[in-house]
């Protein structure tokens, strides 16, 4: 006599009970792990809590960029790799061990995603300039100035990160910038909330572009909302087509690495200095990175339904759903 499943599973569950799981894993686990991680991190630093400021983050920065860099890291750990490797095992058939979306690509692969990253760059630049022209109604003061209070602050910690004096110190921030967020976001984000919207819309391109627009909401800087968008339904179709994590994670970690290395060699103020090139140059440039762009993701595209329309011929009936 076989034994019953003992323990609670999502696997096969309704996507919407699938979401709300999530996002109950995310509020309770999650966010009781990082207030326990913030509080031993600023105890041990010899810090006050009692004292803090409501703006703590900002204002221990400039005295203690250890501590920040610690509370990044807790921040990463705790609501985005435990939450989303808890919800991962819950998704798991019983007949897997794991989630099959961490197939590692060829070596060709992972150069024409190291392409693709560095061509969005003029992408995001040119939409991020647009972006931060937003101006809302008058009636809406009161959210702008809390937007541009959040993108302040936003903007204040990064800066304080992402200088290196030392190249010690550029690995380090390298680590903390860009290896753990690519690594933790693509794991919450295109790993399980784009799988649980695939299966809700039963359709990628709503599943993706839901994923893109929280990826980037949830980072609360509105004045780089488009780019961040962007980066997102790139990072959503390239996990779809590809069908393994590792390629978003390498395309992030470029994306969130050339800003730390360009402040080591250049500076800060020079490498987030604007260039000095005209809007419309920069426009009329814009069709050579995006045309790679669209190449690349067609590349994968195409490979996927080769694989899949072999798969078919082999296995009559097999499961088309390959997100």
């Amino acid at each position: 006599m076989s034994e019953n499943r003992s323990h609670f599973t999502l696997y096969g569950k309704s996507p919407l009970l699938q979401l709300v799981i999530t996002l109950l894993i995310i509020v309770t686990i999650g966010m009781a792990l990082l207030i326990a991680l913030t509080i031993g991190g600023i105890l041990f630093s010899g810090l006050d809590i009692r004292s803090l400021p409501d703006n703590f983050l900002t204002e221990i920065g400039e005295g203690n960029l250890n501590l920040l860099r610690y509370l990044i890291v807790a921040e990463d750990f705790a609501l985005f790799i435990v939450p989303a490797l808890i919800v991962r095992k819950l998704l798991l058939p019983e007949s897997q061990a794991s989630l099959k979306d961490f197939g590692l690509p060829r070596i060709n692969e992972i150069a024409i995603v190291v392409v693709l990253a560095f061509c969005i760059f003029p992408v995001t630049g040119i939409t991020g300039h647009f972006n931060a022209e937003m101006k809302l109604p008058d009636w809406l003061s009161g959210v702008e100035q809390w937007m541009k209070t959040k993108e302040n602050n936003a903007s204040g910690l990064i800066d304080q990160l992402i200088s290196s004096e030392t190249f010690g110190i550029m690995i380090l921030n390298l680590i903390i910038i860009a290896v753990l967020p690519a690594i933790s976001e693509e794991l919450i984000f295109r790993g399980v909330f784009q799988r649980i919207f695939y299966g809700f819309f039963k359709s990628y391109h709503p599943a993706i572009w839901l994923t893109a627009f929280l990826f980037s909401a949830v980072h609360l800087q509105f004045y780089g909302f488009i780019p961040r968008f962007i980066l997102g339904l790139v990072f959503g179709y390239l996990f779809y087509w590809s069908r393994t994590l590792w390629l978003p994670v390498i395309a992030h970690f470029v994306n969130n690495a050339v800003p730390v290395i360009a402040s080591y060699y250049q500076g800060r103020e020079l490498a987030g200095a604007t260039p000095d090139i005209s809007l419309w140059k920069q426009l009329s440039g814009l069709p050579v990175p995006v045309t790679i762009i669209v190449v690349v993701l067609l590349y994968f595209r195409n490979k996927s339904k080769r694989e899949l329309a072999l798969k078919i011929e082999i296995l009559p009936g097999i499961d088309q759903d390959h997100s």
